[in-house]
């Protein structure tokens, strides 16, 4: 039985990092707003516990837990791929990181034609967003909705890793978010009083979401066009189906593979794949589902001589229970941070202008289960931040229900398999200069008889991740393969935009919540203009 909502200013499909943004800055400009998420509310404990996002990576009840299809340059593995399904997304199970990327990033979206998106058109929004510990800046400001914290304490192996940065000549830098990323540093956190704090809980409380009906545990199957006019949401709940209706606009914002995928079901994107799931085309969108970048990680993995690691938490019951006791009555303590305390940003060549490279110190190490090691460990992990893979998104099927086909093409260039290796050189000299080297006992993966750079490069293909950094299936442009236009309208489609880290038409050189949050203010703040205008002209007119 279809049951038709009443109509709603904007319908916002997907409550992650940018969806929360968008409705919560539509509500507070007087907008009614439906906001619609899969998952459900942030109830439970370890999603609040900075240091138990580690116990929510494979949750099926907050996690879609998509696989990729199989990488054939890293030996045909299926990369696992968790994003948030709960109030929050992805922001709400992630290692809470906020760093930006670097200015030349979004200098380069302007520079692709993207109207709008330099870093000077975007620092004002990350400064709208932030309330920043540490105080105003020429880079930061106060009382935004979301907080940029500090690590709760400095950490001896972070300290360690520093130095040793440090005597490899990389510069300390305390701010990745200021003027230059270059050197070594802790990171900042999106943390509030020792808990993490999402974009639901920044944009979705009250007085800020006051217009705003939110609906939990349905899913999107599709949004209706007629004659390139959007004219409803078509969902289903437990209740059955329901059609709802935007009297201004429609804004999907449901990630890097739920957007291009509620796009093809709603018969929006390239003829071939639509034709090919019997889908009937609505609007040739070639470039939905394309361009889908991502970071490259690999790690080098230690034995610690000294029980100071997260390890040491999870295998010493005496010393966890006191570590979580330490926590609910202070809000201090391992459990009060994320364990990936520190980072170093490197040129991998002399002939690269800026940072290619994020060197990441995290204080454990796993098996492929993701079940500590049963010993002291930690892991220095090597990143490259600009890689020249793009793979795609793509239905599988009518079905909504069925996950997207997820391809991400990892080291299939020359240049990429270089940059993997010269990454992980790198990382394995900070662990071998004092006083990192003091602190290890053995490097067990993949261990020093891996000397080679095809020894090297087998690692990566052997034991190489996705970052989870996905951006860019819905890119934006001015090419034949831009999906939305520089003010995030979906070209071809009156009505519909879309908000989100899929927007990306490069990938930023950095973890990029920060970025997708700064989208979704952005964003909001061109609805409201747009709107704004419109009233007016009306207004004119009439």
């Amino acid at each position: 039985m279809t049951t038709t909502e009443q109509e709603y200013d904007f319908i916002v499909v997907g409550a992650g990092s940018a969806g929360c943004v968008v409705a919560g800055r539509l509500s507070e400009a007087g907008h009614s707003v439906l906001l619609l998420e899969a998952g459900g509310k942030a109830i439970n404990p370890w999603i609040h516990i900075p240091l138990g996002y580690a116990r929510l990576y494979a949750n099926a009840s907050l996690n879609w837990c998509y696989q990729s299809e199989p990488e054939p340059h890293l030996h045909g593995r299926s990369l696992f791929q968790p994003r948030g399904k709960v109030l929050g997304g992805s922001g709400s199970i992630n290692g809470m990181i906020f760093i930006r990327g670097q200015q030349e990033d979004f200098n380069q979206w302007a520079a692709l034609g993207c109207e709008g998106w330099g870093f000077d058109n975007v620092l004002p929004f990350f400064k709208k967003l932030e309330d920043q510990q540490r105080g105003s800046s020429p880079y930061h400001a106060t009382g935004g909705p979301l907080t940029v914290s500090d690590l709760p304490s400095s950490y001896e192996l972070g300290d360690a890793f520093h130095a040793a940065s440090y005597n490899l000549g990389s510069p300390y830098n305390d701010d990745f978010n200021g003027e230059s990323q270059l050197g070594t540093g802790y990171v900042q956190v999106n943390t509030k009083n020792g808990r993490r704090w999402s974009t639901a809980d920044a944009y979705l409380s009250k007085p800020m979401a006051s217009n705003i009906r939110v609906v939990t545990h349905v899913m999107v199957d599709k949004i209706s066009v007629v004659e390139g006019q959007v004219v409803g949401v078509h969902y289903s709940d437990k209740q059955g189906q329901h059609i709802a209706r935007a009297s201004k606009e429609t804004i999907i914002s449901a990630g890097t593979f739920n957007s291009p995928k509620l796009l093809e079901l709603s018969g929006i994107g390239d003829t071939t794949v639509l034709e090919q799931h019997s889908i009937p085309v609505v609007h040739h969108l070639p470039g939905v589902g394309n361009n889908l970048r991502d970071h490259f990680g690999i790690g080098l993995e230690f034995k610690c001589n000294k029980p100071i690691t997260v390890n040491d938490l999870y295998n010493n019951p005496l010393r966890g229970a006191l570590a979580m006791l330490k926590y609910l009555l202070f809000r201090t303590g391992p459990m009060a941070s994320n364990g990936n305390y520190s980072n170093t940003f490197i040129k991998t060549s002399e002939a690269i202008d800026r940072p290619d490279m994020m060197i990441t110190f995290m204080s454990w190490c796993t098996g492929e289960d993701l079940s500590p090691r049963p010993f002291s460990g930690f892991t220095i992990l090597s990143e490259h931040i600009r890689p020249d893979a793009r793979g795609s998104v793509h239905i599988r099927s009518q079905d909504p229900k069925k996950p997207p086909a997820i391809q991400f093409n990892f080291l299939a260039t020359e240049a990429d398999q270089q940059a993997a290796v010269a990454g992980l050189r790198h990382a394995r000299k900070i662990s071998q200069t004092a006083p990192m080297s003091d602190y290890i006992s053995e490097e067990i993966i993949p261990g020093l008889d891996h000397q080679t750079d095809a020894q090297l490069l087998e690692h990566c293909r052997s034991r190489g991740l996705s970052l989870l950094h996905c951006v860019g299936t819905c890119k934006m442009g001015i090419d034949e393969l831009a999906v939305v236009d520089s003010r995030l309208r979906v070209r071809g489609i009156e009505g519909l935009r879309v908000i989100d880290a899929s927007i990306m038409p490069t990938i930023v050189s950095a973890n990029t919540n920060a970025a997708t949050i700064m989208i979704g203010e952005k964003g909001a703040q061109m609805l409201i203009d747009d709107w704004e205008r419109h009233k007016t002209q009306d207004g004119v007119s009439s």
